[in-house]
C-alpha cells in the first residue's frame, strides 16, 4: 500500500463526498419551489438522508471486515453514482427522496471506509483531524457552488452532474491504480460483535460521538433562532456568523493532529469542551454572537480526537465495525438532541441551550474515564 498516495486520495474523496452531502441543505428552498412542496413536507428530506447514512454505517460495521475496505469504498462510490444520477433526473418527489437516500448512504459508507482506511496506515499518516477537516472544506465550498448555479439561473439538479463526474473519476482511479489493497478479515459474527461492543472503550467512545455530534448539529440548527429571535439580530447577520463558524470549525480540525501530539487526544477533547463552555456562556449571558466563532473552533477537534484515540487502541479487525457504529451514533445523537432542543426552544429558547452544557459535561466525564484506560 502506497501510504502517502492513499492518504491524499482519501482526503480528496472526503471533499467530494462532503460536496455531495452538503449541497442538499442550501438547495432546500429550490427543491421546495421546483417540486411545489411545503416546508413541512420538505422536512422529510434530511430525515431520509440521515436514514441513508445510518443504514450504510450499521450495515458496513458488520460487513466491511469480510467485504474488504477497498470494496466497501467502491460500493460507496457506486451508491453516490446512483444518488447523483437519480437527483439529476428526478422528475417527482419520490425519485428525489430515493436520490437523497442514496446520497446519504454513500456518505455513510464513505465515512466508514475512509476512516478505516486511514486507521490502517502507519501512525504518522493517521491524520484524522485532516480527514475531518477536508469534510469541512467540502462544507464550505458546496454553498458557493450552489450560489453560483442559482445566481446564473442554472437548473439546480445539474450541480450533481459535476459530482457524478468526480465520483466516476475517483472510482476508476481507485480500481485501476495499485495504491491500495483490499484488506479483509474474518467475518465478525453477531455474538462476537456484541462482545466487542461491550468493551468500555467502544461504549464510552460511541457515547462521546453521540453527545458531540448531536450537540454540534443542534447548536448550528438553532443558533439562527437564538440570534434573530432572542438577540434581535438580522437573518443576514445570523447567516454570516454561521459561515464564520464553519471556517473556524474547519480550522480547528486542521489543528487537531497538532493538538493531539501536544496534549494527547483525550486532553484535547477536555480542553475543547471547556473552551466550548466558556464561549457559549459568553454568548448567552452577554448576548454576544461573535463568540459563536470560538464555538466553531472548540467543536472542531472533538470528533477526530476521539476517533483517532479509539481507532489506534482497537485491533485492526474491529476498526471497521467501530467506525460504522460511530457514524451511526452521530445520526442517532442528531435526532435525539436536536429534537429535544427544538421542543424546549418552542417554550424557552435560552433554556434549550442548557442541553449542550449537559451533553458536554458527559463528554468530559467519559473522557476522564477513558484516561483510566478502560479498554475492555
Amino acid at each position: 500500500m502506497k501510504q502517502n498516495q492513499v492518504r491524499i486520495f482519501v482526503f480528496m474523496s472526503m471533499v467530494v463526498f462532503s460536496l455531495s452531502a452538503n449541497t442538499i441543505a442550501p438547495l432546500m428552498t429550490s427543491i421546495q419551489e421546483g417540486f411545489g412542496i411545503s416546508v413541512a413536507k420538505s422536512s422529510i428530506i434530511p430525515l431520509i438522508n440521515t436514514i441513508g447514512v445510518m443504514t450504510a454505517n450499521i450495515v458496513g460495521s458488520f460487513f466491511i471486515a469480510q467485504i474488504g475496505i477497498k470494496n466497501y469504498l467502491s460500493i460507496s462510490y457506486l451508491m453516490a453514482l446512483v444518488g447523483s444520477t437519480a437527483f439529476v433526473f428526478s422528475e417527482n418527489f419520490i425519485i428525489l427522496l430515493i436520490s437523497v437516500f442514496f446520497i446519504g448512504a454513500s456518505t455513510g459508507a464513505a465515512f466508514t471506509s475512509l476512516s478505516t482506511t486511514i486507521s490502517h496506515l502507519d501512525k504518522k499518516y493517521q491524520n484524522f483531524g485532516m480527514l475531518n477537516a477536508f469534510f469541512g472544506v467540502g462544507g464550505i465550498i458546496a454553498p458557493m457552488i450552489t450560489t453560483y448555479f442559482l445566481s446564473q439561473n442554472l437548473n439546480f439538479r445539474s450541480i450533481y452532474l459535476i459530482y457524478l463526474f468526480l465520483f466516476i473519476l475517483l472510482l476508476i482511479y481507485l480500481n485501476t491504480s495499485k495504491m491500495m489493497t483490499n484488506i479483509k478479515y474474518e467475518a465478525i459474527k453477531f455474538l462476537e460483535a456484541l462482545n466487542i461492543i461491550k468493551k468500555r472503550l467502544i461504549i464510552f467512545s460511541l457515547l462521546i460521538f453521540l453527545f458531540y455530534s448531536g450537540t454540534e448539529i443542534s447548536v448550528i440548527t438553532w443558533a439562527g433562532n437564538l440570534f434573530v429571535e432572542m438577540f434581535d439580530y438580522t437573518k443576514e447577520f445570523s447567516s454570516l456568523m454561521i459561515s464564520y463558524f464553519w471556517i473556524t470549525f474547519t480550522a480547528g480540525r486542521f489543528l487537531t493532529d497538532w493538538l493531539n501530539r501536544k496534549f494527547t487526544e483525550l486532553n484535547t477533547i477536555i480542553f475543547s469542551s471547556v473552551l466550548f463552555f466558556i464561549s457559549l456562556g459568553l454568548i448567552l449571558i452577554f448576548k454576544l454572537p461573535y463568540f459563536f466563532i470560538i464555538v466553531g473552533l472548540a467543536f472542531g477537534p472533538v470528533f477526530p480526537s476521539i476517533q483517532k484515540y479509539a481507532n489506534q487502541k482497537l485491533p485492526s479487525r474491529e476498526v471497521g465495525m467501530f467506525n460504522g457504529l460511530s457514524f451511526a451514533s452521530t445520526g442517532l445523537g442528531a435526532m435525539i438532541i436536536s429534537t429535544s432542543m427544538g421542543v424546549i426552544a418552542d417554550f424557552n429558547m435560552m433554556l434549550s441551550f442548557s442541553i449542550p452544557y449537559l451533553t458536554f459535561s458527559f463528554i468530559i466525564i467519559l473522557s476522564l474515564l477513558l484516561k483510566k484506560n478502560y479498554t475492555k
